[in-house]
């Protein structure tokens, strides 16, 4: 082989080998398959006279000659990927980009009939790799090893990109069917706090419900029943237990709506409010899909566009279904 025959494929291979020493990672951020991978190396590996990559029981290790040659293949790449974007048609039908996001529980139904109907629908050579985030993600999404988060608007993070997909509208008090207050014409916070709180906790969300720090200011105490990552398992403690627990999330009202042990209600507008000022201390209280700053591939910008939209109608098609 020689100089002429080091395409972006390769380069891009190259990379993606050295920032994961993996190259089944490699495979799923690019796309492509394990032996492509390996053929890719192969390729590489003669062109520059090197094994650049050397195996261990810990994955790949650079050579010296792989090390100097990060810089410039970054920078080439870069160049070369700035003119297929600006110079180039993209076409989502032949598209083999790999995606990774990591979405709070209650998104992630959503999330997956999204990449489902709007994505894949076009873009079929594409792949999605979706979990629930249970850990603090920022690093990776700044540095490229996730694409996407989907939370809410209390994430932290101040080095991403935050594109609102739905203002928060009502706020609900989410507890069994045949509450006690269920059974209230009116209530308000001194009676919600006769009951403990079960918190829906995502990570990097709250450091305390937000149930109990409205009853504290008022001179009122809240025990907290628990937390837990997962709505299914809330729904299974809220039908047995007299705990609540705060939702303003309409796609867990829609799924609330297929039980009939769980019911749900307002909250009081003074509950309300309050909860409103305290969840846009960081940034306007909404649903935000979080992104980095290193992607700039028109395949990056194509599945943004199409997350941001479908999710947004997705969130009005659960308003409608409300009413």
């Amino acid at each position: 082989m020689t100089l002429d025959q080091l395409d972006l494929h390769l380069m891009k291979i190259f990379l993606s080998v050295y920032k994961y020493k993996n190259a089944t990672l490699a495979a799923n951020e690019l796309g492509i398959t394990n032996s492509s991978v390996s053929r890719g190396l192969s390729s590489l590996r003669e062109l520059f006279s090197d094994e650049l990559f050397l195996r261990t029981v810990n994955g790949f290790v650079p050579t010296n000659m792989a090390e100097s040659l990060v810089t410039p293949i970054t920078e080439i790449t870069r160049s070369m990927t700035a003119i297929g974007k600006e110079y180039t048609n993209f076409d989502p039908s032949s598209a083999m980009s790999h995606f990774r996001l990591l979405v709070y529980d209650e998104f992630s139904y959503a999330v997956q009939s999204v990449i489902a109907s709007e994505i894949l629908a076009l873009a079929p050579k594409m792949t999605f790799d979706v979990r629930t985030l249970t850990y603090d993600c920022t690093k990776d999404i700044e540095n490229g090893n996730i694409d996407f988060a989907v939370v809410y608007e209390g994430f932290q993070g101040n080095n991403l990109n935050y594109k609102c997909f739905a203002k928060t509208g009502d706020i609900y008090l989410l507890m069994r069917n045949d509450h006690p207050l269920m059974k209230m014409k009116d209530y308000s916070i001194k009676d919600i706090s006769k009951y403990s709180v079960l918190e829906i906790d995502n990570y990097s969300d709250t450091a305390c419900p937000l149930l109990v720090d409205v009853c504290r200011e008022n001179s009122m105490t809240m025990k907290v029943k628990g937390y837990t990552e997962s709505v299914a398992t809330a729904f299974q403690i809220l039908a047995n237990t007299d705990s609540v627990t705060v939702m303003c999330n309409q796609f867990t009202r829609r799924f609330a709506q297929q039980f009939n042990s769980i019911n749900y209600r307002l909250l009081p507008e003074d509950a309300l409010t309050r909860i409103r000022e305290k969840r846009s201390e960081i940034r306007p209280i909404g649903n935000y899909l979080v992104y980095g700053k290193t992607n700039k591939s028109r395949a990056f910008e194509w599945v943004l566009d199409r997350l941001h939209k479908g999710l947004h109608q997705a969130w009005l098609d659960a308003l409608v279904s409300e009413s």
